[in-house]
């Protein structure tokens, strides 16, 4: 083949290679979204019978695990439960910040992320069940870590959400969590505490100070009390003693 023939065949052949590159299309790997919380670290949630190093409150004014919903008086029929929703974020942030509590913007942990982040039941069915988790870092008003809300369920909405939260062995920020819990509870339950008195219990704050005094006198690894009936919710609350002083765990579920 002649040299001036040869040339303009070895440039088309490159154009060709160039558009073929460009035009035939790449099915790019799918990147999982995988966000990071901060000081944040799975906390199961207990769904065995209780063992030896852990109590249930046995207390006349709490609600035991083993007993019926709260009866239905004409108050309670008044009461429209709230359903569970991701932008319930929104108000349980808003209502924080009035009482001197700041939290993050959720980060949202979905795909493979679940599995390293969003563990929290044992049950494995009920495990597989979580599609999608949010969950956002709480501070004090002095600007201190004092834990996290974290929001799990499918893509549509949350089924459970737990305020998890860390106090030292003094229980120094007590006000701090209390202030939390009650908040969540309105939030995300009713804003009818003081009229139903679950348990006859008058507040909140009360179910947590008896919660304390209960686990620091029986001297167990965890201490646990639950409330059903209330706006047709579920409520427990648990104390576990560990390392740094006392792990709290309120968990909501429908």
């Amino acid at each position: 083949m002649k040299p001036k023939i040869i040339l303009p065949v070895i440039f088309g052949i490159a154009i060709m290679i160039i558009l073929v590159t460009i035009l035939i299309p790449v099915n790019p790997k799918p990147i999982p979204v995988i966000e990071k919380p901060l000081n944040v670290k799975p906390i199961p949630i207990r769904e065995n019978p209780i063992s030896s190093n852990e109590t249930a409150i046995p207390l006349n004014n709490t609600i035991p695990t083993n007993q019926p919903p709260l009866p239905v008086n004409d108050t309670m029929a008044l009461i429209t439960p709230i359903d569970f929703s991701y932008d319930l974020n929104s108000i349980l942030k808003s209502s924080l910040a009035s009482k001197k509590i700041s939290m993050s913007n959720p980060l949202k942990i979905s795909g493979n992320a679940i599995a390293k982040y969003c563990t929290f039941y044992s049950d494995v069915e009920k495990q597989k069940s979580i599609e999608y988790c949010t969950s956002t870092e709480l501070k004090d008003s002095d600007g201190k870590f004092l834990g996290n809300i974290h929001m799990v369920g499918n893509i549509d909405s949350p089924n459970t959400v737990l305020g998890i939260i860390q106090t030292d062995p003094y229980m120094s920020n007590l006000d701090s969590l209390k202030t939390t819990y009650e908040i969540m509870v309105k939030s995300l339950v009713c804003d009818c505490w003081q009229d139903q008195k679950p348990g006859t219990l008058k507040s909140v704050s009360s179910w947590i100070d008896i919660a304390k005094s209960h686990h620091l006198e029986a001297k167990s690894i965890t201490s646990s009390s639950k409330i059903s009936g209330l706006a047709q919710k579920q409520l427990v609350l648990e104390v576990t003693t560990n390392t740094e002083g006392y792990l709290w765990k309120f968990i909501i579920s429908n």
